[in-house]
């Protein structure tokens, strides 16, 4: 049972939080939506062997409702901390090598809307030569990003749709980290001083 003094001080924390939302939003600078503090709330309380272990303690948790034309897609997934601390670094790198080259990019923004066909994707990347194409779906496929659907025709699977857009929005995100929404300042451990930014 948590102590009263717990308990009003994640009172006191919440209401920090909404604070800062509502300064958040009066920065015209933002453009990003405010973050939903009771979704942060929920991760903040998970327990157990899957949320903590040692002092590693914490959850992430994403979501998606997209549409590409007909294909109409919900997708949820949760992962807590330690789990993602222990995930395979080969496989991470040769995904995140897959995903680090432009062409590569384009390829995934055009398979995102729907299979298409090698032709099509040649135009995409603006290359003649069928070998580099070839090459790049390779390293996609290899990675498990892509698919073949049939002869000369790629895609990706919709229960990888989500999980990309999440990978491509948190690299945004990290790429411009000036952007981050102000939700709940905590200690850097680095630094040793209040940090304003986290992940919106």
């Amino acid at each position: 049972m948590r102590s009263e003094g717990n308990v009003r001080l994640d009172e006191l924390e919440r209401r920090v939080a909404a604070l800062e939302v509502a300064a958040w939003a009066r920065d015209g600078s933002r453009t990003a939506a405010a973050p939903d503090l009771a979704a942060l709330d929920e991760l903040r309380r998970k327990d157990g062997p899957r949320y903590a272990r040692g002092e590693l303690r914490g959850a992430v948790t994403f979501a998606g409702s997209v549409e590409f034309g007909d294909r109409k897609l919900l997708w949820a997934g949760e992962h807590g901390l330690p789990e993602i601390v222990d995930l395979d670094h080969d496989a991470m790198a040769r995904l995140f090598t897959a995903l680090g080259h432009p062409a590569r990019l384009a390829l995934v923004r055009a398979l995102l809307a729907g299979d298409r066909t090698s032709a099509e994707l040649q135009e995409v990347i603006g290359t003649a030569s069928a070998g580099q194409l070839y090459h790049h779906l390779k390293d996609l496929i290899a990675a498990g990003v892509a698919e073949q659907a049939g002869r000369s025709r790629y895609r990706i699977s919709n229960a990888r749709i989500v999980p990309l857009l999440v990978v491509l929005a948190a690299a945004g995100d990290v790429a411009r980290p000036q952007e981050a929404a102000l939700v709940n300042p905590a200690d850097d451990s680095a630094t040793g001083t209040p940090s304003k930014e986290t992940h919106r």
